[in-house]
């Protein structure tokens, strides 16, 4: 029979688990909210706003739910990466607890008064510094050789944070624009490179599993020049975004398309180079969100190339094809991996999810089109979001079922204290196979 365990014990054997449930439930919260935006907009209502609705979109939709899904897998990951023990359950709490009172003063906040949604992202923003100090503890006390990507994360959450307690401090002083530069300022040198980060030292090891054991996780100098190289490209995009002037030289702009166009051609590189593990479901969910990102970068290209010949650019369409399509994807199969480990399930990626990816990758589409004006706006942004809410809510309710299953597994039976990242684990838990009885 399964031992039950209290829910307060729970954070310190699974820490991801109260993480993930807040990111979830901030999901769900702010896919429904945007798409009755959307279609209020739709049906002509006139709807309050304190905070602009562009801000107050990538506000909840960048910073809602990527906070709590970094800091449940660093968390859960790390200590085993690291090879130190976790975190003691009780020092988890006041970061939980700061988070969950941030976005309930922000989310009615960005309607009501916008120091509300200020206030609540200096709250946010306390919290993620705690779960900040606390990752920095682990990987003091960690005598491990190869640190390279945790520390690469460490250094990109602690500009994230930086980032959101400079946008708390701009709506609380009434500084929009502050705020909407330091939005880009997260999602450029906070959130990406944590991803970008994640995709490098994840993938490779399913792609070629005896080599990366070979060396003993110690990569090799292409490998390292990959990870530099898109780290580089996180700093240039967020550069642009942030400090670039809106009225710039053709040459500028035929300098930015040829970058990215390289950016582009090294991620659609890298895609294929990994093809081979396309065979396990959730590593063709997280290729897919590479491919995403090289879409992205290539449209970026695109119309950065359009803007130096002096005609109009594709909009949104870039960012969107990056921050929804590829983050979303790689959100979606890492966060299902890890609840899935833990909940001692054979399969992470079943039937259930994969129409859940394939209804996210339908959304993201819908949404480049209305970005690049092929049909009819309102009716397919509002589309976009219907199938976006539907996506996130769903996938919310079937995760949050897990995670509520796993305070009654012990830490030995079903949910094995497993490498977040070992080849050996994926093949357990996510072939498309169950595996044989012993």
């Amino acid at each position: 029979m399964p031992e039950r365990r209290s829910s307060a014990a729970a954070p310190a054997r699974q820490p991801h688990r109260p993480f993930f449930q807040l990111g979830l439930l901030m999901l769900a919260l702010s896919g429904l909210w945007w798409c009755l935006v959307l279609l209020a907009r739709w049906r002509a209502w006139a709807l309050p706003w304190a905070v602009s609705p562009g801000l107050a979109h990538g506000l909840l939709f960048g910073l809602g739910a990527m906070p709590q899904f970094i800091a449940g897998f660093f968390f859960t990951a790390g200590p085993r990466w690291l090879r130190v023990p976790g975190p003691a359950g009780r020092t988890l709490w006041p970061s939980l607890w700061l988070a969950g009172l941030g976005w309930a003063l922000a989310l009615p906040g960005v309607h009501v008064d916008a120091q509300l949604t200020g206030l609540g992202l200096m709250l946010v923003a306390l919290s993620w510094g705690l779960s900040w100090w606390q990752a920095g503890r682990l990987l003091a006390a960690s005598e491990v050789p190869d640190r390279l990507h945790l520390r690469g994360v460490q250094g990109a959450w602690l500009l994230g944070l930086c980032g959101m307690a400079a946008m708390g401090a701009g709506l609380m002083a009434g500084h929009e624009e502050v705020a909407r530069h330091a939005l880009q300022s997260v999602l450029w040198w906070g959130l990406l490179p944590v991803f970008l980060i994640a995709l490098h030292r994840m993938v490779p090891m399913f792609a070629e599993p005896a080599v990366w054991l070979q060396v003993a996780g110690r990569l090799p100098a292409p490998e390292r020049a990959l990870l530099w190289a898109g780290l580089a490209g996180c700093a240039w995009g967020g550069a642009w975004q942030v400090l670039a002037p809106a009225a710039l030289p053709a040459w500028a702009w035929a300098l930015r398309a040829g970058f990215e166009g390289c950016v582009a051609l090294l991620l659609l590189r890298q895609s294929w180079h990994w093809r081979r593990m396309a065979r396990l479901p959730l590593m063709a969910m997280m290729l897919a969100g590479g491919l995403w990102l090289a879409a992205g970068a290539g449209l970026s290209a695109l119309s950065s190339g359009l803007l130096a010949l002096g005609r109009a650019g594709l909009g949104l369409a870039p960012l969107h094809a990056v921050l929804a399509g590829g983050l979303g994807s790689l959100m979606m199969a890492q966060v299902s991996r890890v609840s899935s480990v833990h909940a001692g399930r054979p399969l992470a990626a079943d039937r259930p999810l994969l129409t859940l990816f394939l209804l996210l990758q339908t959304a993201v589409i819908l949404r480049l089109w209305a970005a690049l004006g092929q049909t009819d706006p309102a009716v397919t942004l509002v589309l976009a979001a219907l199938l976006w809410a539907l996506c996130m809510g769903g996938w919310a309710l079937r995760l949050l079922g897990w995670l509520r299953g796993q305070s009654g597994v012990r830490a030995s039976g079903n949910a094995r204290s497993v490498d977040i990242g070992a080849p050996r684990a994926v093949c357990q838990s996510d072939s498309v196979r169950r595996p044989r009885r012993p």
